[in-house]
């Protein structure tokens, strides 16, 4: 009886080890910065985007699956644009935590969808979320909940100007969503616009939590190298993963600085376990986005001093 016993505790652990574990993926940054555009991208590059969706190796959802339900009165606020939907207590949180600790674990899980027309979640059109290897989770206020910032492996930060992004969420408001300008202008100045300020952009968030926030910055200008960068560093992770398991050097993926010689991001950056081949790519994949992200935010700094002294040549 105690080997029979022995026998199913062994056989328990390595059906918990063959749970795959995804590498999980934030992707933040203001309204129509264009995160929906980068999830898009970086599934259409692997080949994900027109997978039947119970197959897919890489799947998006959006912090929008996770506004919390109105009140009477909330609703009739809604109706007229007066509700913040870019405040943090506009989403639940605890919700939101708990779905992605289940997908964490490689669970089948199902959210709502978000009906923009009408402010309501959509309980009737369930949207189902299978197990995947790497979860791309996209919102405006992804990185704001620190127990929920936490958890990603990775830390994506579009940054599209302000102008830019009114100039999308306009016509998009407007043709999408049902809206009249004069409230798509009004939501946007009373609340989007402050809310990004105090809640969403990089700088906020990092006087929020009291430390860096390694986020990996992707210009407007840059996509296409920047996308290029992160899909080639996913492919690393798929392939380490099929040829050495769930647990092969996860660190290696991690949101870390694996150059610094600290921490468990220079533990797992050796490479010194059997998939130290990949180990190697991977690290220079990742540093190789931190350093074209970090080259790019220099480059559009305002008093930059190159083109300071060059002002006058094609900003090209």
């Amino acid at each position: 009886l105690s080997n029979m016993e022995h026998n199913l505790q062994n056989g328990d652990a390595a059906a918990k080890d063959e749970v795959k574990s995804p590498f999980l993926i934030g992707v933040a940054g203001g309204t129509a910065s264009g995160k929906s555009t980068v999830c898009k991208k970086i599934m259409e590059q692997l080949g994900q985007a027109e997978m039947d969706h119970t197959q897919r190796q890489v799947v998006a959802i959006s912090q929008d699956s996770f506004y919390r339900e109105l009140t009477a009165a909330e609703k009739l606020k809604a109706q007229k644009g007066l509700f913040n939907f870019d405040h943090p207590d506009a989403f639940n949180e605890e919700l939101m935590f708990d779905t992605l600790q289940l997908i964490l674990k490689g669970h089948k899980v199902k959210i709502p969808s978000y009906d923009f027309r009408t402010n309501s979640l959509d309980f009737e059109n369930m949207l189902v979320i299978y197990p995947a290897d790497v979860v791309l989770f996209e919102g405006i206020l992804v990185f704001y909940f620190p127990k929920i910032r936490d958890l990603f492996h990775m830390k994506l930060f579009v940054d599209t100007d302000s102008d830019t992004r009114l100039a999308r969420r306009v016509p998009r408001d407007i043709n999408e969503r049902g809206r009249d300008l004069d409230a798509v202008l009004t939501q946007y100045m009373t609340f989007v616009k402050p809310a990004f300020e105090e809640f969403c952009s990089p700088a906020s968030q990092t006087l929020k939590s009291n430390q860096t926030l390694s986020l990996i910055i992707l210009c407007v200008s840059c996509f296409a190298v920047a996308i290029d960068l992160i899909v080639q560093h996913i492919r690393d992770f798929l392939n380490n993963r099929s040829c050495h398991g769930s647990t092969a050097n996860m660190a290696l993926y991690m949101n870390l600085d694996l150059g610094s010689g600290s921490g468990s991001g220079a533990a797992g950056a050796d490479g010194g376990d059997a998939a130290s081949g990949n180990s190697s790519s991977s690290s220079n994949t990742y540093n190789a986005i931190r350093r074209f992200s970090t080259l790019c935010k220099e480059l559009t700094m305002k008093g930059n001093v190159f083109f300071e002294t060059n002002k006058n040549l094609p900003h090209h």
